[in-house]
């Protein structure tokens, strides 16, 4: 993905923060702070021996993990319980980025103190925030499009933030991703964590944090995969009011509706999508992706369906994603 240096967009660490963060102090000690799998921060480190990533330990139940890239290479899963963790360099310039991967459902994450807690980076080099991508896409959902359950079933360890089908669809792009979803969440059903629904957590991060939406080139809703108490009645409705809340909120980017990978409510949402002149449908019947429990998307359907996903949105826009 293509970076540019840029100033560090928050007062503490001298990194770029992709996604939803803010800034909060967790026992006694300031951090940048994120409850969405699939938060990042992104630096680029030169003439230095090592540097050194620390975060809080703030699991309760299973352990957190993230995952580190180093010049686009393979990802490196860590648990945030081994943290503070030393990378050896070669004192030559690498673009580092580190990716929120997994923490399990178990953990409150909406009382505002268990989550993800970047605390601090050192090196005896030169650090300084990089910004990735020249364009941006909102992802909003449940567990799904969160990346849990994509390596198998154990919580939070085969989680991957990193490598959903948003995280695919997005470096297939060049395109910052900010990533809204929840574990179990719906339209009308909170999420796993003490999570509210979906739309009472778009302008939040946690139960004490309200969080402005920034502006993204598109916003991509995945929704109904958990609301199936809902008759296609309710549903209609929530869907409806769900779509208005998003387009006010992000009033100059591109809306765009995925129907659910189970296809839960495709005739629901074929019907409400048309009746918004300016939000698209994309259609994921016959992707077909493979899933870890025949809900959520497995390493080879998130690939499968990350690159699904890229080629439509390259194909509704592309005076964004194609040149």
């Amino acid at each position: 993905m293509k970076y540019q240096v840029t100033t560090a967009n928050n007062p503490i660490i001298p990194a770029y923060f992709q996604g939803r963060w803010t800034v909060k102090t967790i026992k006694n000690i300031p951090v940048m702070f994120s409850t969405n799998l699939g938060a990042e921060l992104w630096f680029q480190v030169q003439r230095a021996s090592y540097v050194m990533i620390s975060m809080l330990d703030l699991a309760v139940a299973a352990g957190a993990w993230i995952a580190i890239q180093i010049d686009g290479l393979p990802y490196q899963r860590v648990a945030v319980k081994t943290l503070p963790l030393r990378l050896t360099l070669d004192g030559r310039p690498h673009v580092i980025r580190v990716v929120m991967s997994g923490n399990t459902d178990q953990d409150p994450i909406w009382d505002g103190t268990s989550g993800f807690a970047v605390s601090g980076l050192k090196t005896d080099g030169d650090l300084q925030a990089v910004k990735p991508g020249q364009h941006s896409v909102t992802f909003i959902g449940d567990s799904i499009t969160a990346g849990c359950w994509v390596a198998g079933k154990t919580p939070a360890e085969d989680y991957r933030g990193e490598a959903n089908y948003a995280a695919i669809a997005s470096d297939l792009l060049g395109a910052r991703n900010v990533r809204i979803a929840y574990s179990a969440i719906g339209l009308n059903k909170p999420g796993k964590g003490g999570v509210p629904p979906l739309p009472a957590v778009l302008t939040a991060i946690d139960g004490q944090t309200a969080w402005q939406p920034t502006p993204t080139d598109v916003v991509v809703i995945n929704v109904g995969t958990n609301d199936g108490l809902e008759s296609a009645t309710s549903f209609t409705a929530l869907l409806k009011q769900f779509i208005n809340q998003v387009a006010l909120l992000y009033p100059n980017s591109r809306l765009a509706v995925l129907i659910p990978f189970n296809q839960r409510f495709d005739q629901v949402i074929r019907t409400v999508v048309p009746e918004f002149m300016d939000v698209q449908l994309i259609e994921t019947a016959d992707w077909e992706p493979s899933t870890t429990d025949h809900v959520h998307l497995d390493l080879a359907g998130s690939q499968l369906a990350g690159h699904c996903l890229a080629q439509a949105l390259r194909q509704l826009y592309p005076e964004i994603f194609t040149g």
